[in-house]
């Protein structure tokens, strides 16, 4: 008996110095006020695993290639611990995920029987609400719901980590402000209640055509100096 112990622990560390081994791969991430997008930037990938837990940690292991290095093809882990808690109790996500993976079937996830149309979520738009990956020919991308929907994390990793491999999706990214909310792009601001897209407006007199189109330049002057602060913000605390 004390030598089948032994045994079965000298083979488990043999397992966890291999995992801690192998290299990891390059991710980029996002967030909204209720989630986090993590994109493993691997292409081709199989022979793949994911364990999403309720405190923060994430772990990816799979088989595939860079897109820059399509010829080298390897086994890679990603280990992470994330700042805070996520809504992670459920690794089929209704029934439509096999060990966190969304299926090819399916496009919505499921809902108790009764349950209001509300209570429907649609797993491929925008508003995610459920923890879940998507695996494809050119990447890797986990949806995870946080624990509870508040303010931007002020980074992605617990302790502030950032390692190199780690940096932002700014094609995923949104600001904190904008999250949730109609805006106004031209004056880099949300949209009244009383003011629609589609909205007609009386005309102007050249005078005051010419007046809001100066207003509206210095309007974008405005928002182009702010989306290089929050970039660069956004980059110190996480990118």
């Amino acid at each position: 008996r004390v030598f089948v112990w032994n045994a079965s622990l000298l083979i488990s560390a043999i397992l966890l110095q291999h995992a801690y081994s192998l290299p990891a791969p390059e991710f980029s991430w996002a967030q909204r006020k209720d989630r986090i997008s993590i994109t493993i930037e691997l292409q081709g990938v199989k022979d793949d695993h994911i364990e999403i837990f309720e405190n923060g940690t994430f772990t990816f292991e799979g088989v595939g290639s860079h897109r820059d290095r399509r010829d080298k093809v390897d086994r890679f882990r990603l280990d992470l611990t994330l700042l805070k808690e996520l809504n992670a109790s459920d690794s089929t996500c209704n029934g439509s995920c096999v060990g966190w993976k969304l299926t090819d079937a399916d496009s919505t996830c499921k809902v108790q029987d009764g349950a209001g149309p509300w209570e429907r979520c649609k797993i491929h738009l925008e508003a995610e609400n459920i923890t879940h990956c998507q695996v494809n020919s050119r990447f890797v991308r986990c949806i995870l719901v946080k624990k509870r929907s508040e303010s931007f994390w002020p980074h992605l990793l617990r302790g502030g980590a950032r390692p190199k491999n780690m940096k932002v999706d700014w094609s995923q990214w949104i600001d904190e402000e904008k999250d949730g909310v109609r805006w106004n792009d031209a004056a880099d601001r949300a949209w009244e209640w009383w003011k629609h897209d589609d909205e007609e407006e009386d005309e102007d007199s050249e005078e005051e055509a010419r007046r809001k189109e100066e207003l509206k330049d210095k309007f974008r002057k405005q928002a182009r100096q702010r989306k290089g602060k929050k970039r660069k913000a956004a980059d110190a605390r996480g990118g």
